[in-house]
């Protein structure tokens, strides 16, 4: 009789132990309004600088925000990973057909407890809290990634600002050149063809102005994205169009590439191969499972033990040690060969990053002449000792040169990053491991 109180409690404690669902309904029109209003902590009069909208593309951008939920998801099987098999309740009513027996009745009851004597339950958690570390490597490769992406987009809208601001001031002197003429025209100094030169190069120049304007716009709009704001959030955006490497000196940069995105990544990931390995190796070996019950025959009470333990004879879990065998060959093969494309990149990029660099140097050293330039036509044309076609000439070279600048500079940025995504921007907190190592 008390057997039967234990059977019946251990059915009332597992109806308790379970779990209800709550619906949870997304509102994506309050999540519109939310979204709208987003927008960081930061002084309204001061313009947010590039370093810290680097760390906002962190916290905001969608890529990093969903990269983090897969490692929730990923810790929340760690923390229920390697949990013993609940116990099975095996019920048998039977009756006796013959008359001449007294106790018609026969009842059966058994209790199922798998036992892990194998130590696969440990194996369980070892490979859930290895993968909980591949999510946690990936969400921060992410956060790297947005990162570098938003100074992309941030030299993009800067290259695009200062072409605007050129193309203005361009349009400008030619609109000041082009009263000059006039007035040359009215002393018969020029004709009237030579100074519609003037108006034609200003209409050019005003609509490639309009045309620089609208990719300013659109380009800060990215920036916006990049970060994860609204694009109607109001902000002021300091223009930037210096990106330093990571890793100033190019002798360490071969070391550094241990430290590298893309191979954390995949060394996190054989890691959890080998982890799958051993725990497939652990599982060939069977759990023994025990099957305390109790019988009523006759009116009679019986207690009774069973037990089960399969024999690893014909298989011995062996598809899944071959499996896992050759996942891990896969993941030491993919770790191999991301270190050799590394070291390809970044020998391709260094390349071109110091090729950019000196380019964009030269263009920096002839701005002060190109400055100059103009100033002296300018001077000189204001007091009519200089042939005005003469000077549209000079200051349409300038205008030029101040392009090239622009685009010199833009892409030496562009290289920098490129380098940059190869490497671990030192000021960022790479996860670690379990035991306190970084991944």
């Amino acid at each position: 009789m008390n057997f039967r109180i234990h059977i019946l409690s251990l059915t009332m404690l597992s109806l308790i132990g379970c779990h209800s669902y709550q619906p949870m309904p997304v509102d994506l029109d309050e999540h519109l309004v939310a979204f709208a209003h987003r927008a960081p902590v930061h002084p309204p009069d001061q313009s947010l600088e590039r370093h810290v909208a680097r760390e906002l593309a962190k916290m905001l951008h969608p890529d990093a925000r969903l990269a983090r939920r897969r490692a929730d998801v990923a810790t929340a099987q760690r923390d229920h990973a390697g949990a013993w098999v609940d116990p099975q309740l095996q019920t048998t009513l039977q009756r006796i057909l013959e008359d001449a027996v007294a106790y018609k009745g026969v009842v059966t009851a058994q209790v199922a407890f798998t036992l892990p004597i194998n130590g696969r339950l440990e194996k369980q958690r070892e490979l859930a809290g290895r993968r909980r570390d591949v999510a946690l490597v990936e969400a921060w490769a992410t956060e790297q990634q947005v990162a570098n992406e938003l100074d992309r987009a941030w030299i993009d809208w800067t290259a695009a600002t200062r072409r605007a601001e050129l193309f203005a001031a361009t349009s400008q002197s030619l609109k000041q050149l082009e009263q000059v003429a006039y007035s040359l025209v009215d002393a018969g100094s020029l004709s009237r063809p030579g100074a519609r030169v003037f108006l034609l190069e200003r209409s050019q120049k005003e609509a490639g102005h309009a045309m620089a304007l609208a990719e300013q716009h659109a380009s800060r709009l990215s920036v916006l994205q990049s970060i994860g704001l609204h694009p109607d959030a109001t902000l002021t955006l300091a223009a930037d169009l210096s990106i330093d490497p990571f890793v100033a000196d190019p002798s360490d940069r071969r070391a550094a590439l241990q430290e590298s995105p893309r191979l954390r990544v995949r060394q996190s990931q054989y890691q959890t191969t080998e982890a799958n390995l051993l725990l497939q190796i652990r599982k060939q070996w069977p759990d023994l499972q025990l099957a305390p019950g109790w019988q009523e025959e006759d009116g009679e009470p019986r207690a009774s033990l069973g037990f089960n333990l399969p024999l690893p004879i014909f298989t011995g879990n062996d598809p899944a040690i071959a499996k896992a065998a050759a996942e891990r060959e896969l993941a030491a093969e993919a770790l191999r060969t991301t270190i050799e494309q590394l070291s390809q990149d970044l020998a391709i990029v260094e390349i071109r990053h110091a090729a950019a660099a000196a380019q964009a140097a030269r263009f920096d050293e002839l701005l002060p002449l190109a400055d100059q330039q103009v100033e002296d036509g300018r001077r000189l044309a204001n007091s009519g000792q200089l042939d005005p076609m003469l000077i549209l000439d000079a200051l349409l070279r300038v205008h030029n040169v101040r392009l090239a600048a622009i685009d010199a500079n833009a892409t030496a940025a562009h290289a920098a990053i490129d380098l940059n995504t190869l490497l671990t921007d030192p000021r960022s907190n790479p996860p670690k491991s379990p035991n306190g190592d970084a991944q």
